[in-house]
C-alpha cells in the first residue's frame, strides 16, 4: 500500500532547512536538546555537535566510524551539563558522557547494553532504556551526580520499553510494543509512577488515525501535557489523562527522528530530507508552530 501524496514536501527542501548538517559530519541525528544559553546540541551517528541560534557550530565532538555506530545515540540537558550516550558497535555497551557546556568531560563510564532512549527530571534522575536482549525489558534509573550507579526500576516481560520522557520527579511516560517488533506490533503510551515503579495508566494504542501511535521516536514534555513525534512525521499532544487533543504539527513520514519544543515552535532533526539524500535541522514555522 501506497502512502498518500504529500502535502507537505515543499516546505522540506534543503533552502529552507534552519540548520543543514551533513556538511558538518552530524549524520543520522537521533536527538537534539537546547541549554540554557539557548544553543543547540545534537547526537548523531557522526557524533555530538553544538551549534548557536544562528546554526553557527561551536563544539564538536566527531565520531570517526559514523558508517558503523549504533542508532539511539542521545543527548540531553541538566543544570548546566550536557549528558551525552551513544552505543559501541563491537563491544555492545553505551559510553555515557557528562559535560560542561563547553565540551569538556566531566565523567565518562560504559553501560552494558545498547541504548533506546534516555530522559532526565528536574531532580536529576536519569531514565535509560535499552535495545531488547532476550525477553525482559527494563527502565533503569541513576542520577547525574553517580551515573555509574544504575538500578532497575521497573521489569516487563509481556511488552518492550522503547521512548522514554520525564514529566515530573516521580511520573514517567514511555511508548510501549510487542515483540516481534513489525507492523502488526501492538503499541501504547504507559504512565510509570517512579517512586512505585508501576504502571499507572495506559493509553493510545498503534495506528496512524488521530490519536494512534506509530513507532514513537521522541517524546517531550509540553506544559502539563505530552507530545509525541512517530514515523508517520506527525506530533500528536495529549494529556496526561490520556486524552487526545490535537496534531500540533507534520512532516513527511518517516523523516523526523527526535524534536524539541522552543517556545511555541518545533525544531525538528529529519534525515533524509525531500530530493536530497540528506540530514538536517529543519525549523517549522507558520502552519507549524504547536
Amino acid at each position: 500500500m501506497t502512502e498518500t501524496p504529500s502535502n507537505t514536501a515543499n516546505h522540506q527542501r534543503l533552502a529552507e532547512m534552519f540548520v543543514h548538517l551533513t556538511p558538518i559530519g552530524a549524520r543520522i541525528p537521533y536527538s537534539i536538546c537546547i541549554d540554557n544559553q539557548q544553543n543547540i546540541w545534537v547526537a548523531s551517528k557522526g557524533g555530538l555537535f553544538k551549534m548557536d541560534r544562528f546554526g553557527e557550530l561551536l563544539f564538536q565532538e566527531k565520531n570517526d566510524f559514523a558508517k558503523k555506530a549504533e542508532p539511539f545515540c542521545q543527548v540531553s540537558f541538566h543544570e548546566n551539563k550536557i549528558i551525552y550516550a551513544y552505543s559501541e558497535y563491537m563491544s555492545g555497551l553505551t559510553l555515557l558522557k557528562i559535560l560542561t557546556l563547553n565540551g569538556e568531560t566531566v565523567s565518562e563510564q560504559f553501560v552494558d547494553g545498547r541504548i533506546q532512549s534516555l530522559s532526565v527530571n528536574d531532580i536529576g534522575e536519569m531514565f535509560l532504556t535499552k535495545r531488547v536482549r532476550g525477553n525482559d525489558s527494563i527502565i533503569y534509573s541513576s542520577d547525574i551526580s553517580c551515573p555509574n550507579c544504575w538500578s532497575e526500576m521497573i521489569c516487563e516481560d509481556e511488552y518492550i520499553f522503547q521512548t522514554v520522557c520525564a514529566l515530573s520527579s516521580d511520573l514517567l511516560v514511555v511508548s510501549t510494543c510487542t515483540l516481534p517488533i513489525n507492523m502488526y506490533s501492538r503499541q501504547s503510551l504507559r504512565l510509570i509512577n517512579v517512586i512505585e515503579g508501576k504502571v499507572t495508566k495506559s493509553f493510545s494504542k498503534e495506528g496512524k488515525e488521530d490519536g494512534q501511535i506509530f513507532f514513537p521516536l521522541s517524546i517531550q514534555k509540553y506544559g502539563s501535557d505530552i507530545l509525541v513525534l512517530d514515523k508517520t512525521g506527525r506530533v500528536q499532544q495529549f494529556t496526561q489523562d490520556g486524552e487526545f487533543v490535537r496534531v500540533a504539527a507534520k512532516i513527511d513520514a518517516y523523516l523526523g527522528n527526535a524534536f524539541v519544543v522552543d517556545g511555541n515552535i518545533a525544531l525538528i532533526a529529519c534525515s533524509g530530507i525531500v530530493l536530497d539524500r540528506v540530514c538536517s535541522f529543519k525549523k517549522f514555522n507558520g502552519f507549524y508552530k504547536l
